[in-house]
């Protein structure tokens, strides 16, 4: 049965932004330009790889970045659509529209991805393993993606062991602008969004509103019988709040909040999957402050910030509550950046972290203090090392101590950029794992040791034809020990040893202005180093292919490739897939754009779980505009 609350606020959203929109044009405001398609990222800055913004050159990690710009000229609308289009990255979905997403960066688990927004660890508490639902998060006010791949414990702590994903959300900017989009097709489907940005006299602001509703497909795979159809709603509200007190002291708040409702199918004896009258709601809060104070003529910054995040979540079943949680996480943080030289920094850092969950009858509270202190050096102007070290304090397990290197060297002479790193990462057992207690078990398993993970990765990067075409490829090596998981009548015990090495290759060519095109290749071996098998639900081949053509100014089109080869699941073999998407964007002016897509052109019968279903041709139109 669909819900009551989804229809008065996606109502409410469209009623706003037309009649905002029709307000703000009455005022003959000055119109703020779509962006360009054929201008590529906004910024070669990026922030993850060191906590620092540093440009790319330099940064030794591996490391990708999608910008808002290539996220509307791609038609995302989710961080799973995005993620999934980049190297080292697999998703995994339980079914599309809302179904459960995770994220495996080089073959690691799901829960090992550390998610960030704005700075705010969102991992779920209450969740067994603290993973990042990756399958609801809405991309209509996001600025920036950065996916940083292997161990980085030593600057982003627990769960940081397999990547982190770094989710930087837009400003306001110069002047006063509204924006605006809304979209509709198949399956019912219609999503809306509205914004209010701008800056005056040193405050900037930046208020979002976005929805979707769609009736979706069955959650368990059609083709197995299973017809009862699964919907998704939810409706987000965001915020950014600057105020530059002086050249010297700048406040900065943010707030998010969601609330999401997703039909999902229970489980069945053939595939894991069947129809079932089930569904979840969640509400997610994100807030935080800052103050950014710099002192010494700019050389030496300082940032304060604490920062709050509370999940609850609901499981009904047949219209019967039958399983709740609420997560909290509070950080409070210092962090020091001091500029000896040009591109010579060295940056410190101490955080107090509280998590708890609480599912009505297991709760905890589990607090971790940390410091860490890192040093970037650039010699020759061409060779930048970093090194980090971090001393973490948790308040069962003890201490732990990891560290991190990088190297890159830019030969800019010749376009080349060679990359390396080493690092260590940890993930102390969650709240939930320990304490756990059911089914004729002997108790919590209090004995738990932590994951533990260590992993290296080096490449090269080189651009020929004068910027035309650019090339890179990556070899990674990763060991993990002390796996947790679930085993009856134990509970959860370390069970597991892994290895994932592989190569990420990728591609981006532009020979003449009005085309362009963008290729990875990543290759991932992943095993069980106990058993000798591969691990569960990692395809060993990924491809993802966009060509984009502009025949005329106002025009883009492009289509989309993505392979993935089989994978191993828990109730059988996944077969290897290719999705062909087309999309195209035409600009009326600088302020109105009209856009569509087709997904899965070629209709074809695909899964990313064993016993879920995907959906077949579909097609989508809307329009975008700013004020």
């Amino acid at each position: 049965m669909k819900p009551t609350f989804k229809i008065r606020p996606i109502r409410t959203l469209l009623s706003t932004t037309i009649l905002t929109g029709a307000l703000v044009t009455s005022l003959h405001a000055e119109p703020a330009p779509l962006p360009d398609p054929a201008a590529g990222p906004a910024s070669v800055m990026l922030v993850t790889a060191t906590r620092t913004a540093q440009p790319v050159e330099r940064i030794g990690s591996s490391i990708s970045a999608l910008s808002s710009d290539e996220i509307e000229l791609r038609q995302y609308h989710f961080l799973y659509d995005a993620l999934g289009a980049l190297p080292g990255v697999s998703i995994n979905q339980n079914g599309s529209f809302g179904g459960t997403a995770t994220v495996r960066i080089r073959g690691m688990n799901g829960d090992h991805t550390m998610v960030l927004v704005d700075g705010v660890k969102v991992n779920d508490p209450s969740s067994p393993g603290g993973a990042f639902d990756f399958g609801t998060l809405d991309l209509n006010d996001v600025e920036r993606i950065e996916v940083l791949r292997g161990p980085q414990s030593t600057l982003y702590g627990s769960d940081a062991i397999g990547g982190v994903v770094n989710i930087i959300t837009k400003r306001g900017s110069d002047g006063f602008s509204l924006s605006g989009y809304a979209e509709g097709g198949s399956y019912k489907t219609f999503r809306g969004g509205a914004t209010l940005s701008g800056k005056d006299r040193g405050f900037d602001y930046r208020l979002s509103l976005s929805g979707v509703t769609t009736d979706g497909i069955s959650k368990a795979d059609k083709r197995d019988g299973n017809m009862e159809k699964d919907g998704y709603d939810s409706v987000t509200l965001s915020s950014n709040l600057g105020y530059q007190v002086t050249d010297e002291f700048r406040l900065e708040g943010f707030a998010r909040y969601s609330d999401s409702r997703v039909e999902y199918d229970g489980w069945g004896p053939l595939t894991g999957a069947a129809d079932s009258d089930d569904y979840s709601r969640s509400k997610e809060t994100v807030m935080g402050g800052r103050t950014r104070v710099t002192v010494m003529d700019g050389k030496f910054e300082n940032i304060v910030g604490i920062t709050y995040s509370h999940i609850d979540r609901k499981n009904y079943e047949d219209g019967a509550f039958n399983f709740g949680a609420t997560g909290k996480r509070t950080n409070i943080s210092y962090q020091g950046n001091y500029t000896l030289a040009e591109g010579t920094v060295l940056t410190f850092g101490a955080e107090n972290e509280v998590t708890s969950f609480d599912t009505g009858t297991e709760h905890a509270s589990i607090t971790m203090d940390s410091v860490y202190a890192q040093a970037q050096v650039l010699l020759f102007d061409a060779l930048t090392l970093t090194g980090g070290v971090r001393y973490d304090d948790h308040e069962i397990f003890g201490s732990k101590t990891t560290l991190r290197t990088t190297a890159a060297y830019d030969l800019a002479a010749t376009g080349t950029v060679f990359r390396g790193s080493w690092g260590q990462g940890f993930k102390a057992p969650t709240a939930y794992q320990l304490t756990f207690f059911c089914c004729g078990m002997a108790g919590p398993a209090t004995n738990l040791k932590p994951e533990e993970s260590e992993g290296w990765d080096a490449g090269v990067e080189q651009t020929f034809l004068d910027g035309k075409v650019t090339a890179s490829l990556t070899y990674f090596h990763q060991l993990t020990d002390n796996l947790i998981d679930f085993a009856f009548p134990q509970g959860y015990i370390n069970v597991a040893k892994t290895r994932s090495k592989g190569v990420e290759a990728g591609l981006q060519v532009t020979p003449v202005e009005w085309f362009t095109l963008d290729a990875n290749y990543t290759h991932t071996a992943a095993i069980n180093r106990i058993t000798g098998k591969d691990l569960a639900r990692v395809p060993k081949d990924l491809v993802n292919v966009t060509a984009t053509v502009r025949p005329i100014t106002p025009l883009s089109l492009s289509v989309a490739a993505r392979y993935r080869s089989k994978q191993m699941d828990s109730y059988g073999l996944v077969d290897e897939w290719v999705r062909f998407d087309l999309r195209a964007a035409y600009k009326i002016d600088e302020r109105v754009e009209l856009y569509a897509r087709v997904e899965n052109l070629f209709d074809k019968k695909y899964q990313e779980v064993y016993g879920f279903g995907t959906p077949g041709i579909s097609g989508y139109a809307g329009i975008r505009g700013r004020f």
